[in-house]
Parts: C-alpha cells; sequence; structure tokens
C-alpha cells in the first residue's frame, strides 16, 4: 500500500473554493427545512430548549421503597416518562380536549433510605394557569397525579405517590444571557484587534467569520438532531470559540512565513495552498485526539446515564469538526480570493492612468512638434511687422495749413 506524504503532497484547497462555499449553505437549507418541520411538529418550538432557559414542570414520586435496585428504577422512569409524555391515551384532558405537548426532560433521585424519591422535570406547550399544581382541582398537574396514582402506584406494594408538583422557574436569567453575549462580542472584538495587529486586518475579519461560521454549524447541529439545549452548551460555545482561532492562527502564521521566503510572483492561491499543506499535519492531530477524548467522555456519559455531560459533548464534538473545516478550507480561500482581488484592483489603476494620457499622444502625433501653449516665430514676426507700421504712420503728421504774409 502506498503511503501518502502530506509534506509533498500538491494540495489545491483554493481551487475548490466553491465546493466550500457550498457546504455550508447545504446544511443551512436542511436546517430551515428541519426548523419549519419542528416548528408545526412541536407548536413553534424548533430549538429544544431545556428548562433552564424556559422553565418548566416538576413532580416528586416516592415509591415508599429504596431505589437501589438499578433495573427496578429504571423500569420506573421508563413508565413515569410514558405516561407523562403520552397522557391522552390514560385519559388526560382539560376543556375536554386531549392533553399532549407534556415531554420529560430529566428524572433525578433525590434523598436517602426511606426519603428516596424520583423528581421529574417536563416542560409543556400549556400555559402556567391551565397547568396548575397539585392543589388546584381541574387543572392538568391535578389530574396528572389521579391518572399517576389509577396507573402508576396501582402495583407499588409500599404505596408511592406524589408530593409534590408544580412550576420550575427559568435558572439561566434573561441577564445572565445579555452578560454572556456581550462577554462573547467583546472577546471577539479583542481578538480582531490583536490579530489586526499581529498579521493584518484582513486576517482578522476572515478569522472572526470563520468563527461566526463554527458557532452557525453548532446551532444548527442542535436543531436538526432536537438535542437539548442547556447551559452546558453556551459552556461548548465558548470552548469552540478559544479552539478554533487556534487553529486559524496556525495556518495564517505560516502564511505569513511562506511570504517572506517564498519567491517573488507567486499567486496569493498558491501561498494559501502551500501554508495548508505546510500546516495540515498539525491541524489533523490536534482535532483528531481532541475528538476522540470527548467522544470516549460522551461515550462513558451516555453508558452511565450523566445527562448533562452528554448534552456537552454533543455540540462540542460538532463544533471541532467545524472549526477544523473553517480553518483549513474556509480561511484560507477567502483569503486568497481577497488578496487576488486586491491584487487586481491595484493592476487596474496604472492602466486607467495609460488611459487617460492616450489623447494627448494622439495630438502629438496629429500635429508634430507644434506647440500649442507659446506662439510661433512667425507668428512674432508677423506681429512685430504690424506695430512697425502702425508706428511709422503714427510718424507722418500732415503739414499745417498756415497763409504767408
Amino acid at each position: 500500500m502506498k503511503m501518502i506524504d502530506i509534506h509533498s503532497a500538491d494540495f489545491k484547497i483554493v481551487e475548490k473554493k466553491k465546493i466550500w462555499f457550498c457546504i455550508p449553505l447545504a446544511l443551512l437549507v436542511v436546517t430551515l427545512i428541519c426548523g419549519i418541520i419542528y416548528g408545526f411538529v412541536y407548536n413553534g418550538n424548533v430549538l429544544n430548549l431545556g428548562m433552564e432557559f424556559t422553565g418548566g414542570y416538576s413532580l416528586t414520586v416516592t415509591l415508599g421503597g429504596a431505589l437501589d435496585d438499578d433495573a427496578t428504577r429504571e423500569a420506573d422512569e421508563q413508565k413515569l416518562t410514558d405516561i407523562i409524555e403520552h397522557a391522552d391515551t390514560y385519559g388526560l384532558t382539560y376543556n375536554e380536549v386531549p392533553v399532549t405537548g407534556l415531554k420529560v426532560m430529566d428524572i433525578t433521585k433525590q434523598g436517602e433510605g426511606e426519603n428516596e424519591a424520583l423528581r421529574v422535570s417536563f416542560t409543556s406547550s400549556y400555559t402556567q394557569t391551565e397547568m396548575g399544581d397539585t392543589t388546584t382541582e381541574g387543572t392538568i398537574i391535578y389530574e396528572l397525579v389521579s391518572i399517576l396514582d389509577e396507573n402508576f402506584f396501582a402495583d407499588d406494594p409500599y404505596g408511592g405517590s406524589v408530593t409534590d408538583g408544580g412550576s420550575v422557574s427559568a435558572s439561566v436569567s434573561s441577564e445572565l444571557l445579555i452578560t454572556a453575549v456581550c462577554g462573547v462580542i467583546m472577546a471577539l472584538a479583542l481578538m480582531l484587534i490583536y490579530i489586526a495587529i499581529r498579521f493584518e486586518l484582513l486576517s482578522g475579519i476572515i478569522a472572526l467569520i470563520c468563527l461566526v461560521h463554527d458557532i452557525a454549524i453548532m446551532f444548527m447541529f442542535m436543531l436538526v438532531f432536537h438535542i437539548p439545549v442547556t447551559s452546558t452548551f453556551i459552556a461548548a460555545l465558548i470552548t469552540i470559540l478559544g479552539y478554533s482561532i487556534n487553529n486559524t492562527i496556525i495556518i495564517f502564521d505560516k502564511v505569513r512565513d511562506n511570504v517572506k521566503t517564498m519567491p517573488a510572483g507567486v499567486s496569493a492561491n498558491q501561498l494559501a495552498d502551500v501554508s495548508v499543506r505546510d500546516t495540515m499535519v498539525r491541524s489533523i492531530n490536534t482535532t483528531a485526539t481532541t475528538f476522540i477524548m470527548v467522544f470516549m467522555v460522551w461515550l462513558l456519559s451516555a453508558i452511565f446515564g450523566v445527562g448533562d455531560l452528554v448534552n456537552f459533548c454533543w455540540p462540542l464534538m460538532a463544533g471541532l469538526i467545524a472549526g477544523a473545516f473553517s480553518s483549513v478550507c474556509l480561511a484560507p480561500s477567502l483569503w486568497a480570493m481577497w488578496k487576488t482581488r486586491s491584487e487586481k484592483k491595484a493592476k487596474a489603476k496604472p492602466a486607467e492612468a495609460i488611459t487617460v494620457a492616450a489623447p494627448e499622444e494622439k495630438k502629438d502625433e496629429l500635429f508634430g512638434d507644434i506647440n500649442f501653449d507659446e506662439p510661433s516665430d512667425s507668428a512674432e514676426t508677423a506681429k512685430s511687422e504690424e506695430s512697425a507700421e502702425e508706428v511709422g504712420k503714427e510718424d507722418e503728421t500732415p503739414p499745417d495749413n498756415k497763409d504767408t504774409v
């Protein structure tokens, strides 16, 4: 099997820029289609926002016995989820209309010994007044408790019950989100200033465009697969911001070095391709090793049921792939494209100057050495003769007509 030497391979990254630009656009189209579908299916909830952003409702369920048996606990959680999410099939109605749209977000264990209980957190498309609580008759939660008594606790030999239930406010407030967004914008501005000073303003603008691309891909990934967006997603965004900008700066640093070492006359496309080739091994190694570690964390979290880590690793893996793509494919292509246009504009300016000077040259070809700005010698001679004649006429005065005596 023939081994590929990456250091000597002839990469044509910039020449394929149309393909690289079409990939994010295709993903955007898929995301828009999924968003429209989810908008109809989930009553306008395009993004699967967690209870930390939207708030929700909870029920505290005691089973009257210990929850040490994992198999029994898993079966209880599954049955609770089925009753809540398919409450309409169990006869739950509100104003004689079947209740749908309840979605279980999380089930956690609370307490110890005889006080052990399951806390079920779920979201709803109904208003807080319609949902109510465990003490308000006629509300959805009150009727849901009755259904649990009939269909869940009937087989419980320990006589379990729902001890608490009601609304849960959003833990991530709007002020916290605004502060986080302002912090990210400030970080991006400082990155732009640093890259503009360290390299050039064009490199800084392209780096920010690639970062926006990475963030957009992470949002699209969460939307398409309808993964819950929790506070861990914000942590994943900040992580990718720092990781992706590092990969992009490495490539721009190699571009700057190659500008000094490569012979004059090399095109921007060739310069970008060589820089990508020189940093390809480094980009592959760093992205692959990081991705493998994140994947292992995701796998272990999924096996042991650590939901927060699973929700953190999903967007992180998507961001790593998007960051590698933008650093290797998008950033060099954008840089070479803008550099090529700048060079063409610079060459066009002397051509315009030659075009403006052309009429003067044409005039010289037609009239030879005639100077239109200064009078010729013949013209001066003619003028001098005319002035002399005028002076002679003035000197010839007629004789006086006086009578002699």
